[in-house]
């Protein structure tokens, strides 16, 4: 599939896209593209406040940490125990640079769109179902050729049950659930 005319559009594609909205690269799993906050005033899950202009930072999963362990096995919860174990120290990675990175100073939340199942609200993330709209079902879409072109084993397993989820992280929720400090401290006895 790696060399198909479709999985070639497609990571043309997505580099065109990656260009255009300035997404940046953290580490192997994770970039950022950054943006004011336009919606209504909200609160988050932790207390803190998301108001009109704040900075967000938001989250864009890169496909080539994938690329070679998802050709190398058709074994599902191999690849989504590989996943979670990049994800949890690309969290810890950027708790740990949070306030080295010019533009991560200045993010109250983090945000991204995924396909993925809703999973995280223990490390907390406030997660969210799109509502049916024109968007959300070219997103769905979108993330079906996505899978197709990258993920065909994944896509075979998932296609029917891809309906995308808003996953909301704050700066303060990231720092208290993937700060070193805070996964160090002794737990009290009972």
């Amino acid at each position: 599939m790696s060399s198909g005319l479709f999985y070639r559009c497609m990571c043309w594609y997505d580099a065109w896209w990656r260009r255009q909205h300035k997404v940046e690269k953290f580490d192997e799993l994770i970039s950022f593209s950054f943006e004011k906050f336009s919606g209504e005033r909200r609160i988050m899950n932790d207390g803190t406040w998301i108001e009109p202009g704040d900075a967000l930072a938001i989250l864009h999963f890169n496909r080539e940490c994938f690329s070679g362990a998802a050709h190398q096995t058709r074994d599902y919860m191999r690849n989504a125990l590989r996943f979670r174990k990049l994800i949890l120290s690309s969290l810890a990675q950027l708790a740990k640079d949070i306030n080295a990175h010019e533009k991560l100073v200045q993010v109250k939340a983090f945000h991204g769109v995924s396909w993925l199942p809703p999973h995280g609200e223990k490390f907390g993330f406030l997660i969210e179902q799109l509502p049916d709209s024109a968007l959300n079902r070219a997103r769905k879409y979108y993330f079906r050729l996505l899978l197709k072109a990258f993920f065909p084993q994944v896509a075979e397993r998932e296609s029917n049950r891809i309906q995308p989820h808003a996953y909301w992280l704050t700066r303060n929720n990231l720092l208290k659930h993937f700060a070193m400090e805070h996964h160090h401290e002794p737990q009290p006895e009972q």
